[in-house]
Parts: structure tokens; sequence; C-alpha cells
């Protein structure tokens, strides 16, 4: 039977609500807000998702987003009165219904009633559902303090914009950041995964859910648990996100263990992030010797991070030292950058029009269609229709 589920904060609803599922059979699991409800769909086969007007969210910008990552699920918008409803709107949102707060109690019931039958039929007669395959975009880098973490964060926010489903694995098991970065508190991490469910088929208890379809592997919450992790362990985890989401960036350790070459074997794409300065340079080029003798070395891409003005040194400069063509470059905007980590609100969502923000909607569209990349991306308009899209609309 297909779950139920509604987000709280509309009190009528609510009441409404609570009225038919007292006299009849079913049950509601009420989700706080658009990320609890996110967690709340990952953990459910089948679902039936109750979505009422609200100020805290666009209602058709979420039930789109809920019908395309969730495909399973049907989804019922709630009105108070026909005269709020944008019929088109709902159309294109992908709604299997819609229920006015008006209508009788037994009207609303009767609504509900045949959206759960509905399910019930699509899900006797649904053909196993197509595993995923897939794609891993490792972030890499031998020196910290480059932007890792920041570049994984907000790569994950431009693909979740875009509707596909993402895991962020953060493999700096001791001192990882992902999950502050996105102000989450996870309750279990890879540690927990690894020492109580490790041969199970399936992760989903073990990642955070943060918004768009994203979900974090955090790393562990001590240093000392880091050790627990093994190579194998990496490799069995990439193997089974890869079958539940469309994409896997995965946030490497600057130190280059079993686990980091393990990652960066298992990659479709490896992201080598350095800085314009003697240091970084030098390391970068250490790492990309070392992913040539991996035979990686075709898959990577060079990304400069905060790139200013440098005597000396330049772009030419960075590829005639690692011997690598540049991918792209990104801005120096400290000011923006701060400010986002310390509250814990990727940029692509707190500040999607600034250049940074842009500029990676912009990476995440050369990284999915590759062949695009190469001529200077000629057809741009796509690009910024994606840096454009931050917020709800």
């Amino acid at each position: 039977m297909a779950k139920i589920l509604s987000v709280a904060g509309n009190d009528e609803w609510k009441s409404k609500l609570d009225q038919i599922t007292l006299a009849g059979k079913h049950k509601v699991t009420w989700a706080a807000d658009e990320s609890d409800l996110y967690d709340q769909l990952q953990k459910a086969e089948t679902a039936i998702v109750l979505l009422p007007l609200s100020n805290s969210y666009n209602v058709y910008s979420l039930c789109a987003k809920v019908t395309q990552v969730f495909p399973q699920t049907a989804a019922l918008l709630v009105f108070r009165l026909e005269e709020e409803l944008d019929m088109k709107k709902a159309l294109r949102a992908g709604a299997s219904d819609i229920i006015f707060l008006s209508s009788a109690l037994s009207k609303i019931k009767e609504d509900i009633d045949i959206a759960m039958e509905d399910s019930a039929n699509k899900e006797a007669n649904r053909p196993n559902a197509p595993v995923k395959n897939g794609k891993v975009i490792t972030i890499a880098s031998t020196k910290g303090g480059v932007g890792k973490t920041t570049v994984a964060v907000n790569l994950a926010v431009a693909y979740g914009k875009k509707l596909a489903k993402v895991a962020i694995v953060d493999l700096d098991l001791q001192f990882g950041d992902v999950a502050m970065l996105c102000d989450v508190k996870p309750r279990k991490t890879i540690y927990d995964w690894v020492k109580e469910n490790r041969e199970a088929a399936q992760m989903e208890g073990f990642l955070t859910a943060f918004k768009d379809g994203i979900s974090i592997l955090a790393a562990p919450q001590r240093p000392e648990f880091a050790e627990v992790i093994k190579g194998n362990d990496v490799r069995k985890a990439i193997h089974l996100l890869k079958k539940q989401y469309d994409l896997i960036i995965i946030d490497a350790s600057s130190h280059m263990d079993e686990n980091v070459i393990v990652a960066l074997e298992n990659s479709d794409e490896i992201l080598l992030m350095t800085h314009l300065d003697l240091p970084s340079l030098k390391n970068s080029k250490i790492l990309m010797d070392t992913l040539t003798a991996l035979k990686v070395d075709g898959r990577t891409k060079v990304v400069v991070n905060r790139q200013t003005k440098v005597k000396g040194l330049n772009t030419d400069m960075v590829e005639k030292v690692i011997g690598e063509k540049v991918f792209t470059s990104l801005p120096a905007m400290e000011k923006v950058m701060v400010t986002s980590v310390n509250e814990g609100n990727p940029l692509g969502y707190s500040n999607p029009r600034s250049q940074v923000a842009k500029q990676i909607f912009q990476m995440a569209e050369m990284l999915s269609n590759p062949i695009n990349h190469g001529t200077k991306v000629k057809n741009r308009k796509k690009a910024k229709r994606m840096a454009h899209a931050g917020g709800h609309t």
C-alpha cells in the first residue's frame, strides 16, 4: 500500500485531513518541510503526496520535482478555493488531482481513495524498475583549502535543480565538512553503514536528505572512526549508489590513501582542483602524475578556483605545469563564499546570480554535455538558464 505524505504548516488542511484519517483506514505521515519530505520519499517504495498551498515553497515547483525525481509518486495539490488554482501550472507539474478545502469531507476522502486505488493498480502492473547506472564525479586535490567541498556541494545543487537524483559522498573521512556546508545533522554516516549494514543491498537509511533530491553520505562523526572504512567499503558504496542515484559526487580527501584511489578508479569524471599559486600547482602536477599512473588521466579535468590576477601566473602557466588543458576557472568571490559557508546555505540557493554560482552551473552543463565543450561552449543560452534557475519560481 502506498504511503500518504503531506507537508505541515497549513492548520486548516491538517485539521480536515485528521478528521478523514481518524474516520478511515488511512494514516498520514507529516513532513516538517520540503527537505523532510524528500527524506520520507526516499524511504517509501510508493507514495501519495498531498501538497497544500504554502508560503514556504512554490507548490507547483515542488510538485514537479517530486513527480520527476520520484516517478512512482502521485502528487495531489491542495487549495482552499478554486480561484487559487492555476490549472496549466498544475498540469505541467504532473499533479494527479486537485483537492479543495472548501469541498465536503466526503469528497476529499473520495479523492484520496481514488489516488490510493490508482497507485495500487499501477504498482500491480508495474514492471521491475530499471536499475540506474549513475555517473560518478570525484573532486580531487592534494592540497586542502582549494575549495573542493564548496564545489562538490554547489555542483550537486546545480544537478539537483535539473531534477537529477544526486548523492554526495564525503570521503574526507576524518574532517569532512559536506554536512556542515549544507547545515544538516546526519543521524547516520558511512561509518554506521560499514558497522551496521554493509552487506545490505540498499544504503538509503544511511544517507541524509538535503534538498532537491540531494542526499549526503556523511563522513564519520569522529576522526578515529575513519580507520574502519577500507577501500572495499568505498568500492561497494559507489556500486550501490550508482544503482540508486543519477549522479554521485565524491568530495575526496587531500590525502592519497586507498579510499581515494578506489574512488578515482571508479569515477567517470575527475575534477582536479587547483589555485594560482606555486604550492598548489606543484601538488597538482604530482596528483596529475599519479592519475596518469592509475590510467585515469583521460577522465581528468583541471579546474582553477578563485582565479585572480597574479603576476607571472595565468591559465597558460597552469596548463604548462600540469600538462593538461584548464577545463574551467571559477572567480574569486571571498565575501559571498564565506557568507554561504557560515550560513550552511550553498551559493546555488543563497546567491544563484553570483558569478561563481553561474560558473558552477555552467560547469555542470559542460560535464553533462561534454560534446559541447572544446568549442568554448558555443551554445551558452542553456547554461545561462541553469544559472538563473536559483530559488523557487
